[in-house]
């Protein structure tokens, strides 16, 4: 992943021994300082990992979605002092970037061209196309961690992930396909945005023990005003589907339970609409805290008799307290389950409308 310093001659030594360079996970090769002291970084999920590596200290510049976060500022109430030249994916206000002054910027294709094309600072880039996946998630941790120079800490969250993993796998290896339930995930203030085949939530969805009740929509490529690897569906087409489980990010169950448009599905027949948690950020979008906890908290709903040990309050507090080193109260566990910390504006909700997206975090 790195490439170490190149050769600059002994005129440059002072230089070489300030600074390394590095390959990114766009393949480009950036140099930066070795002493890493003011950083910025721009997306929305991937900003939570600076806290998995206990470098948040060295931020000087956020995307406006980490200051929406009640949960973030409550971590590290220093977050709501640092300015967010970055709104959302590919607006970026130049002079506020500017102004806090950092080494480098941390970012995606979008807003790395858009920094790179305005100013001098280097661009360190994460991935381009954001597949989200298990193991894209633990390949930009472990990037980071190089980056930071924090290699065990980005191990102890790849570990914390596969180890959770593999229990959940264990649970269900013997699952017989019949009691894999149908699941949908119903975004979007009307409940009918959704992931298709291919997509990082059906990975999760899958390891959960169930089945995306989406799985022959095809959410490839870029859709005008909404986040790659979503597609709006019908009513009718999610009443053929006819999923065991709804899971929504906006309004409460009752809001389905009361709609007739909705009688007709098992889901609402037999009481099975859940509101997506939401903690640093919300859970349908490809970070790591919600790699972790959300095909858990899924597997649990889904399959209770074969979770009915599993305290998903308890393994919420216990990633927090070991992957974040913060101690949730039980009143924040409270908001997580209830989707409370879930926001409708800014980047924290994953924002569904509002121009297309790349698949940026």
């Amino acid at each position: 992943m790195f490439a170490g310093c190149i050769g600059q001659g002994a005129d440059n030594k002072t230089a070489t021994e300030a600074t390394r360079t590095i390959v990114d996970m766009a393949g480009n090769r950036v140099t930066i300082p070795k002493n890493i002291e003011r950083v910025a970084i721009f997306g929305g999920p991937i900003g939570q990992v600076p806290y998995i590596l206990g470098v948040e200290n060295k931020l000087c510049a956020v995307s406006k979605g980490h200051k929406t976060s009640a949960l973030l500022a409550a971590m590290d109430p220093r977050i709501m002092t640092l300015p967010a030249p970055r709104t959302v994916n590919g607006v970026i206000n130049i002079e506020e970037l500017l102004a806090s002054n950092p080494q480098f910027v941390i970012a995606g294709d979008v807003d790395g061209e858009i920094v790179a094309k305005n100013t001098k600072i280097p661009v360190v880039q994460f991935f381009a196309k954001s597949d989200g996946n298990f193991a894209q998630t633990k390949a930009e941790v472990l990037f980071l961690g190089e980056i930071f120079e924090r290699p065990k800490e980005a191990k102890k969250f790849c570990d914390y992930l596969d180890n959770t993993l593999k229990f959940i796998n264990s649970r269900l290896a013997d699952l017989p396909e019949n009691e894999r339930v149908v699941l949908f995930n119903g975004f979007d203030s009307n409940h009918l945005v959704t992931y298709g085949t291919g997509s990082y939530m059906e990975e999760r969805i899958n390891t959960a023990g169930c089945i995306n009740a989406a799985s022959k929509v095809s959410t490839a490529g870029k859709k005008e005003g909404i986040h790659a690897g979503l597609d709006q569906i019908s009513m009718e087409q999610l009443i053929s589907w006819n999923p065991d489980i709804i899971v929504i990010d906006y309004g409460k169950p009752e809001d389905l339970y009361n709609d007739p448009k909705w009688a007709k599905i098992s889901a609402i027949k037999n009481k099975k609409v859940y509101r997506l948690p939401s903690a640093v950020f919300i859970w349908n979008r490809p970070s790591a805290e919600s790699a972790v906890l959300h095909p858990l908290w899924m597997a649990k709903i889904a399959h209770p008799d074969r979770f009915k040990d599993v305290d998903i309050r308890a393994e919420i507090k216990r990633f927090y307290r070991e992957i974040f080193e913060y101690t949730l109260s039980e009143e924040q566990v409270d908001k997580i389950l209830a989707g409370e910390y879930a926001s409708a504006v800014g980047g924290l909700s994953g924002g569904y409308s509002g121009g297309q997206q790349s698949g940026q975090k």
